[in-house]
């Protein structure tokens, strides 16, 4: 199991090297609209999938040959990043290596209910939970989640790591079109959040191909529409990626490009920005991955986007 991978191009945080400790695709919700694709294994159970020195030794070997090739560093798994049991002990450990570069932890916030995960979490510079609904029907039909949850346990769970944590805390609010972007069910999570204070919310919608077909975002009129709900709050409405000056080498691309993919659908364009390269390199480098049987294509919202191999029916 590789754990590094990236930099991905992030429209929050520019180019991110994703730290990837979860078993694709084990997760405690199966999102609609998740770039990762269908959960495969529901769980609510931390585990140790992968040793913490090996994740340490391949994210040493990446600084070393790029030590400028990454803006952050992200827990952002192909599943649910809480499950991983020793995830407070590899926090530690990569802020005592590398205590300049802002650590970033993306969940679903479905685990802030156990104390243990909460305390995992405390030595991240920022950790970005979700509420994409509060209203039970809404998310099970959005979130799709295990039978064990349901939202006023994780709203409890948020409630109580906002008391525990000193960090920054950003929630996000990913908006699917005709399924959470109701005024009753905008008002809600919106009501919810102030309750919460969190430092910032992050407004987003669908923008990569996702997990389940007939998912579409808002436009950028709907998003503006939505976002009047949550003028109480510190709103930021999720923009384009924006490339950085830090670039990677050249060594590894075609597995650099595939390791990306199938963490997240991206653009040609996305890719070269975010890995330092040409657009006409990755262009030619895709092409044969393509032909191999590596990669393959997919158009969303007018966009042509790199993706897994499609799976064979």
């Amino acid at each position: 199991m590789k754990s590094i991978f990236g930099p991905v191009p992030s429209r929050r945080f520019g180019k991110s090297l994703g730290i990837d400790v979860i078993p694709a695709k084990t997760c405690s919700f199966d999102c609609i609209y998740c770039e990762s694709g269908p959960t495969t294994s529901f769980s609510l159970t931390p585990q140790n999938f992968i040793a913490c020195a090996k994740v340490l030794e391949e994210l040493r070997a990446f600084i070393r040959k790029n030590p400028d090739g990454a803006d952050v560093f992200t827990f952002s798994s192909a599943g649910e990043p809480t499950l991983y049991g020793p995830l407070g002990e590899l926090i530690t450990a990569v802020k005592k290596d590398y205590p300049q570069t802002p650590l970033i932890v993306l969940t679903n916030g479905s685990l802030l209910w156990k104390p243990e995960v909460r305390r995992g979490l405390l030595g991240a510079d920022r950790v970005v939970p979700s509420l994409d609904a509060v209203t039970p029907k809404v998310f099970r039909k959005i979130n799709r989640p295990h039978p064990g949850l349901e939202p006023g346990l994780i709203i409890e769970g948020l409630r109580a790591f906002r008391k525990e944590y000193k960090g920054q805390l950003h929630i996000e609010v990913l908006l699917v079109e005709g399924v959470n972007d109701s005024p009753e069910e905008l008002s809600a999570i919106a009501s919810t959040l102030e309750t919460l204070r969190p430092d910032k919310v992050e407004l987003n919608s669908v923008v990569r191909p996702p997990a389940h077909a007939g998912t579409h975002g808002l436009t950028g009129d709907g998003m503006n529409r939505a976002a009047a709900f949550f003028s109480a709050l510190n709103l930021e409405i999720i923009g384009a990626f924006q490339s950085s000056e830090k670039t990677c080498g050249r060594e590894d691309l075609a597995q650099r490009i595939v390791d990306t993919v199938q963490r997240r659908p991206c653009t040609a364009n996305e890719l070269a920005a975010s890995l330092g390269v040409s657009f006409e390199l990755v262009q030619r480098e895709s092409k044969k991955l393509e032909e191999q049987g590596k990669l393959s294509r997919q158009t969303f919202g007018a966009k042509s986007f790199l993706c897994p191999p499609a799976p064979i029916r």
